[in-house]
């Protein structure tokens, strides 16, 4: 009996197909003179390379997973298989790792999968498409509309948004978790170089920038005009300065707002370049001219700048004899409760949240609640900056702004000066911390409660947080403002919470039902 034989496909198999393209775009590349190239040309050829990027992107995504699971990268002696595929790629094994979690996420992302196989996804977008579909499968198609075209920030965006309103993502314990891991490194490298990187939360990034954007744009406006000023000294033809780039002015301003004064380039003279009649006639000994303010003068008028908060006296930046001694963190000034009754809003944030979310306390699938230039962030952190801030509110209507009303500061001054009166510290006890102070809303706005006197206390930042994020409660027990004694505990575990009825007593069982009277019986 002759045996039944499968035709053999003419077609090569997949290993020499991608041997045979692999040799075509060898040839390419060797053939490949820019310098012969019109620039339209060379634009269109940069496009067709990165599609064939995009391409292999998707065919390792595709065969990561299964050389995870076949685990042949034991047989080479590797840990993982993101290390089999490190050494291949000649990468790191994070970008590696990136690849195979990716080709994992695809089994349960099919339009992603098709989108990655046309070559319309590069491994960034792949990386944050699927980490934020897996989260919420349904919302695949609304990250995946218009792929091609739209730019990566505007995927980040998106795929943020799908994060933070996630059923599968408590952003409340994400947010916790940051703060938890928040840090600040530093070292030197081998030039000497001071180097820091850090980690914290996205709302206090935002004050952080809100600070330090400003005043690295001031010191960079200032610059300019110094170098405009001394020009004017310089012989015609002189070479102009080269103006610091950006990074180098968010350096110095972040120095400037860390340690209270002004840096100076290396070699710079400890004097104050100022226009002092002291400082032009040293610099004039060397039989050159006096100098015109060219180590950028602060100027003193605080309207002119872009931030309501204004740099300290440009008379004593660089005095040694204004500034805290660093040796002993006792004698630091960090400022008192007075502080608060005339300072300004820590910094300006503009936090967009929808209404109903700031409402509810939580951000459901499609509204919003973001720190703007930050991303998204959990509603409770809109609502802990409603306790001290400057209100203004932009009513919008199916995307177009409508009318917008500024309710003015959400604690005015006299409140401030009564609230400062009254605690002079942190409220809660034991706790003696008399800086850094932050007021607290005891029952919170978007819960009903009001902005007045009895519903007001100070906190320190410690304190304020536990409040905020982690459930406990500020509650006052004293009968007066002379004598208001705070309590302050922490949220029951759970099973004990209020309302559930068992931190009650029992309740009595019901009385007895009386006994029925006896039926009438006639008389015979």
């Amino acid at each position: 009996m002759a045996l039944a034989t499968l035709p053999r496909s003419e077609e090569p198999g997949l290993s020499a197909r991608m041997s045979s393209i692999s040799a075509a775009l060898s040839a390419v590349v060797a053939d490949l003179d820019p310098g012969l190239l019109l620039g339209t040309d060379a634009v269109s050829l940069y496009g067709e390379f990165c599609r064939q990027e995009r391409l292999i992107t998707a065919g390792k995504a595709l065969l990561a997973p299964r050389i995870d699971d076949t685990r042949c990268w034991e047989a080479d002696g590797h840990r993982s298989a993101a290390g089999l595929l490190a050494s291949l790629e000649g990468g790191s094994n994070g970008a590696a790792r990136r690849t195979l979690e990716a080709g994992k996420r695809l089994v349960d992302l099919p339009g992603t999968e098709a989108a990655l196989r046309q070559g319309s996804l590069s491994g960034a977008k792949l990386t944050e498409v699927t980490q934020a579909a897996s989260l919420d499968p349904s919302s695949e198609d609304s990250l995946l509309e218009g792929i091609d075209s739209v730019p990566l920030p505007v995927i980040k965006e998106r795929c943020q948004r799908i994060r933070a309103t996630s059923a599968k993502k408590d952003p409340v314990a994400t947010l916790s978790r940051i703060h938890d891991l928040r840090s600040f490194t530093w070292w030197s490298d081998a030039e000497g170089a001071f180097c820091y990187q850090g980690r914290d939360t996205a709302e206090r990034g935002a004050a952080l920038m809100a600070r330090l954007v400003p005043v690295a744009k001031r010191l960079g406006r200032d610059r300019r005009a110094a170098a405009t000023e001394a020009a004017r000294d310089h012989p015609l033809g002189s070479p102009e300065p080269t103006p610091d780039p950006e990074v180098a002015l968010r350096a110095d301003a972040l120095f400037l707002l860390v340690t209270r004064r002004r840096s100076k380039p290396p070699g710079a003279s400890p004097g104050r370049s100022t226009g002092d009649p002291t400082n032009s006639a040293s610099t004039g000994s060397t039989g050159s001219k006096g100098s015109k303010g060219t180590a950028d003068p602060v100027p003193n008028d605080p309207t002119d700048v872009d931030d309501p908060t204004t740099l300290d006296d440009p008379t004593t930046l660089d005095d040694p004899t204004t500034l805290d001694d660093p040796t002993d963190p006792d004698d630091l000034d960090l400022g008192s409760a007075e502080d608060l009754v005339t300072a300004a809003p820590p910094a300006t944030v503009i936090v967009r949240v929808d209404l109903s979310a700031l409402r509810r306390g939580k951000a459901l699938p499609g509204e919003l609640c973001e720190l703007d230039g930050q991303g998204p962030v959990p509603v409770k952190v809109a609502q802990s900056l409603l306790n001290d801030a400057f209100l203004a509110l932009v009513f919008t209507e199916a995307g177009d702004i409508r009318s917008v009303a500024h309710r003015g500061r959400t604690i005015n001054a006299h409140l401030r000066t009564a609230l400062v009166f009254r605690d002079r510290c942190c409220v809660v006890p034991g706790c003696r911390v008399a800086y850094g102070l932050e007021i607290d809303h005891v029952a919170s706005l978007e819960s009903g409660g009001d902005t007045r006197l009895d519903n007001l206390a100070l906190l320190c930042r410690h304190h304020h947080r536990l409040k905020t994020y982690e459930g406990w409660t500020l509650e006052r027990i004293g009968p007066t403002d002379e004598d208001p004694r705070w309590c302050f505990t922490p949220l029951p575990p759970f099973g004990q919470e209020p309302d559930l009825g068992l931190d009650r007593p029992p309740d009595p069982p019901d009385p007895p039902e009386p006994p029925e009277p006896p039926e009438h019986v006639p008389r015979k």
